[in-house]
């Protein structure tokens, strides 16, 4: 592949820049001292030099926050581009220490580019391990109601997520999709369970509540069936289950 260059210059010296790895060197002779002016002159050439997620992780090492921010909003809508790929921007997330810094660069994707990025329940849970405070959210309202809808084919898949958000994210999430759209991914006594064990004892009874007691028996079918269930409840999630499939009258 032929690099093209661009240069940059500093204080009198001009030197070419066509690499991120060239960038980064650039970077680190500067330290600290020029950088937005580094990145600045190569604005509208970014995203080609920086190329790809491994390019953007080492040329991030050696910024601010501030030029940190700078870099997101140069690269712009090519950002999608530069990461390509979701365990790329799990990865990415993963060595973010500032929760503004995070925010920026999903703002930047914003839900275009993550939708892009994120193919899977198991893709989008493992981006949302690695977010801090409200980052969570804001990936959930980004990629939208319609794209989370279509990307859980069942409970197993939402369970995934799940797992990777706090209790009052899991709430968030389960109202942004319905109790009743939740409850209908419920396919088979897999899905129960894992659901099950992803969620709170509050939450999980809210969910059991949605199945009138034939429902539950279906689901379990047996004692053995039953036994898989209770494996992943809490004694108070069993006996709230034990209540259910004995006593809730059917809708």
């Amino acid at each position: 592949m032929t690099v093209t260059y661009h240069p940059i210059t500093i204080e009198g010296e001009t030197a070419p820049i066509g690499t991120a790895g060239e960038l980064v060197v650039a970077l680190d002779v500067l330290q600290g001292q020029h950088d937005r002016a580094v990145l600045e002159q190569l604005a509208p050439h970014l995203p080609e030099i920086i190329a790809d997620a491994s390019g953007l992780y080492w040329t991030l090492k050696e910024l601010t926050v501030e030029d940190q921010l700078y870099l997101f909003d140069a690269l712009g809508a090519r950002l999608v581009d530069v990461i390509g790929r979701a365990g790329a921007l799990r990865d990415l997330l993963a060595t973010m220490a500032y929760e503004e810094v995070e925010e920026r660069m999903l703002e930047t994707l914003g839900g275009e580019g993550l939708r892009a990025l994120i193919g899977t329940a198991e893709e989008l849970a493992g981006a949302l391990e690695w977010v801090y405070g409200d980052c969570d959210r804001l990936v959930l309202e980004l990629v939208g109601v319609p794209f989370l809808r279509r990307l859980f084919p069942s409970g197993y898949e939402l369970s995934l997520v799940l797992h990777a958000l706090d209790h009052d994210r899991q709430r968030e999430l389960i109202e942004m999709l319905g109790w009743e759209q939740v409850e209908a991914l419920v396919h088979d006594r897999r899905d129960l369970a894992h659901l099950l064990r992803a969620l709170p004892s509050e939450l999980s009874n809210r969910l059991l509540t949605g199945f009138t007691r034939e429902q539950l028996w279906d689901l379990a079918r047996d004692e053995r069936g039953r036994k898989y269930l209770y494996q992943y409840l809490d004694a108070k999630e069993a006996a709230y289950l034990d209540k259910a499939m004995g006593e809730n009258d059917a809708k």
